[in-house]
């Protein structure tokens, strides 16, 4: 059984670039399975993911601390009903990928498990603003990507070239063993994947040792609202920009006024995007936001 750990910032395309990834799996006459983990009260990914994949989700709380010691219980358990040839495992934005890693290497798993690859997705468009975010969030985010084995940096599409030259020296320079692809909407193509390049990146004693301290995450924390009636765009748009610049995150379904299909909503890096979504069971409707200092948002009144 495989693992392929995907990890990243808040809001850079891990959803995406998993339903890529398992579109790509499957169309190989691979059986694939999920583990999801949402850092929020209620999960919103795992509603966007086939849902006829085996999968087992992971929320209000993160993968690579508090929920750490059931990774591998998880992982055992989808062995042993479903036998999938990969597992992938996508972290919430705040998770340290060198713990996730650690997580999936117990020795319960060692006959009969292997870490292929370890995916770190690079939102580009945000990549130059990360300076602005404070200390520990931008440590967080360089740490996130160190111990990958590929670095896949999404949403080229919303950057001038430059930019993204710019992205690829960094990169190159912060984990030069990794592989880089470049592109959009999650669309990662790689021929080595499944080559279990991964285990060179594996922790060290004193690598995991270093774990056990205070995650960069500390201090980070989630709201939930629920929108039980429907909402104007215009109220919920203007109630987004009363949202504080320590928001990281906010995804959710809203039900529209203006429009009968139930409505995704998902908001990072001050970008705001609403879009209708056919999903194939009826979802309660609510708003997951991710941040610091979340007590001064007000209650949304739709």
């Amino acid at each position: 059984m495989d693992i392929i750990i995907i990890g990243g910032f808040l809001g850079g395309g891990k959803t995406t670039t998993l339903n890529h990834l398992i579109k790509k799996a499957l169309n190989q006459s691979m059986q694939p399975a999920v583990i999801m983990n949402d850092f929020g009260q209620a999960s919103v990914d795992s509603y966007l993911v086939d849902r006829s994949v085996p999968m087992d989700e992971m929320i209000d709380g993160c993968i690579c601390c508090a929920m750490k010691a059931d990774v591998s219980k998880q992982l055992h358990q989808l062995y042993l009903q479903y036998q999938p040839d990969v597992v992938f495992v996508e972290c919430s934005g705040v998770a340290e990928t060198q713990s996730v890693i650690d997580a999936c290497l117990t020795p319960v798993l060692a006959p009969i498990s292997n870490i292929a690859s370890v995916i770190g997705v690079v939102d580009a468009s945000l990549y130059h603003r990360i300076n602005n975010y404070p200390g520990g969030m931008q440590k967080l985010y360089y740490d996130q990507l160190t111990y990958c084995s590929h670095l896949w940096v999404n949403k080229i599409d919303l950057c001038e070239p430059d930019q993204i030259a710019e992205i690829l020296s960094d990169l190159n320079i912060l984990n030069d063993s990794a592989e880089i692809s470049v592109g959009t909407y999650g669309q990662l193509d790689s021929q080595t994947l499944f080559s279990h390049q991964a285990a060179s990146l594996v922790p060290t004693q004193k690598d995991a040792d270093a774990c056990i301290h205070t995650p960069h995450h500390q201090g980070i924390g989630h709201r939930y609202f629920e929108c039980v009636h429907t909402v104007e765009l215009e109220d919920l748009v203007r109630w987004f920009e009363t949202l504080p610049q320590s928001t990281y995150r906010v995804k959710g379904f809203v039900q529209l006024a203006e429009h009968p299909d139930v409505h995704l909503v998902q908001y990072a890096a001050g970008q705001l995007e609403i879009e209708p979504i056919q999903l194939e069971n009826l979802v309660d409707r609510y708003l997951v936001v991710i941040g610091s200092d979340l007590n001064q948002i007000e209650t949304p009144s739709f």
